[in-house]
């Protein structure tokens, strides 16, 4: 089969074709037998097993989790889009954890452990499910529209760390949140449609809105969708 890879390096992109013998292979042992062909190839990989989210790649215009993509049929592979490229299929993920620290995205726990019953931890394990893998912010219309949108990745971990009691800021902890324009969200459904892990990030960010919308945090903010061409 044939993969064409749009690869990055010094400021320029190129593309180049390749011939491998990867039909029903994952997206990654497929660049790992590029690799042993081409040693020049850059890409990300970890944990190759979808629970560390560092391989994604657009593939075939959609973007995906390398690792647990398989394939049957001639392939393009591309670096994700938003994130500034690095070298090849390596793109700088920085901004996405630069979001986290601004919302103050982490727990803090309280002096004592208090025990959690299955539909409490059930409330929140979609949070918890989040692999930062990128792909819901990458694919988020709202980051072109406001540079200081927080992310649908943000919102995803805030989700888990606002609604668990044994946070000791409880919903105090949505103050936090406030300077990075949740009311951006356009609930386009576009980050809950290629969540790998099946999150919903759009349902999770839309019961953050409403909760800062009734304690009077922010303002809903009537959208305009004229940056998608309608």
């Amino acid at each position: 089969m044939k993969v064409k890879i749009k690869r990055y390096s010094d400021g320029d992109f190129r593309w180049e074709e390749y011939e491998v013998d990867g039909e029903g292979k994952t997206v990654l042992e497929i660049l790992q037998n590029i690799k042993e062909i081409d040693p020049t190839l850059s890409f990300r990989a970890m944990c190759r097993a979808g629970i560390c989210g560092t391989c994604v790649v657009k593939v075939n215009g959609e973007h995906k989790l390398a690792c647990n993509t398989r394939v049957y049929d001639d392939i393009t592979l591309e670096p994700v889009d938003v994130a500034p490229p690095i070298k090849d299929l390596v793109v700088e993920h920085e901004f996405i954890y630069e979001k986290l620290k601004k919302g103050r995205v982490w727990f803090e726990p309280l002096p004592t452990n208090i025990p959690l019953k299955p539909d409490e931890l059930k409330n929140t394990e979609k949070s918890w499910d989040c692999i930062l893998c990128g792909i819901c912010n990458y694919v988020c219309p709202a980051i072109q529209a406001d540079k200081n949108f927080g992310l649908p990745s943000t919102f995803t971990k805030a989700y888990g760390v606002v609604f668990d009691k044994r946070n000791k800021k409880g919903l105090d902890k949505l103050k936090d949140l406030v300077p990075l324009n949740i009311q951006s969200c356009t609930h386009c459904k576009n980050c809950t449609f290629s969540c790998p892990k099946d999150c919903n990030p759009e349902l999770l960010i839309k019961i953050l809105e409403n909760n800062m919308v009734q304690r009077g945090l922010i303002q809903r903010k009537e959208q305009d969708f004229g940056f998608l061409g309608f």
